[in-house]
């Protein structure tokens, strides 16, 4: 792996640390003001590396859930990962074991972005990508310890990243409605979530929820596609 490998992924990959600094800061602070330390909060981003499911678990951690709780929705959260490496597959095919278990470890959603782009031209390679991505996962965990030691020496009100935090969240959400199907499972998702916490009163209410929610859409969907396939014989 050479000095033009490394500076091709680091040219890919720069607006993307860019946008993890501010994003990893924000993430430090409010996962020590839930509780963390500053060495928990680094080996989280080492470990987890998952932006969002970060936000989520310094929330939940927030509001009292239990440990099976944070785990199961960080799970369902990051479920999209396995659908990312999949389609990614394929251009590192023929890499090591422990090349492709580093490149999966260190695969974000902005980097699978960059990456499967990047694929369609004749100049990028597997070494290209893993580059971008580790620069990536290495700003990303930097970050979210500068933000935890940011946390531990400045007062910072945090409610306005709650805010941001529930509009990532809305976006994620969106940006997933790409069919009816979707939308409905998002409606019965939020349905069974208002009423499986007020029977419940428990946070377990949102995973069992989101299954039920992700079992109903499925089988919406099969019946669909079966019922199209029998419409055209």
């Amino acid at each position: 792996m050479g000095n033009k490998t490394i500076v091709k992924g680091l040219k890919a990959s720069f607006p993307i640390m860019a946008s993890y600094i501010a994003l990893g800061l924000a993430c430090g602070i409010v996962l020590f003001d839930a509780g963390f330390s500053v060495f928990s909060i680094f080996l989280m981003s080492l470990l987890v590396y998952a932006g969002a499911a970060q936000f989520l678990a310094g929330s939940m951690v927030v509001l009292g859930a239990a440990v099976p709780s944070i785990i199961l929705m960080v799970f369902f959260l990051n479920l999209r990962h396995i659908l990312m490496g999949a389609s990614i597959s394929k251009y590192v095919k023929n890499k090591s074991v422990g090349f492709l278990a580093v490149f999966g470890h260190t695969l974000s959603d902005e980097s699978f972005g960059i990456n499967y782009s990047n694929f369609q031209k004749q100049d990028w390679t597997a070494d290209d990508a893993i580059v971008a991505n580790i620069f990536n996962y290495l700003v990303w965990a930097i970050s979210t310890a500068v933000g935890g030691i940011i946390g531990s020496h400045f007062s910072i009100n945090t409610q306005i990243m709650s805010y941001a935090l529930i509009a990532m969240f809305i976006c994620m959400m969106v940006m997933q409605f790409v069919s009816k199907i979707y939308i409905i499972t998002a409606i019965i998702s939020i349905v069974l979530s208002v009423l499986l916490t007020i029977i419940l009163k428990h946070n377990i209410a949102l995973v069992i929820a989101t299954v039920l929610a992700s079992m109903i859409g499925y089988y919406i969907e099969r019946k669909l596609e079966q019922r199209g396939a029998g419409s055209r014989d």
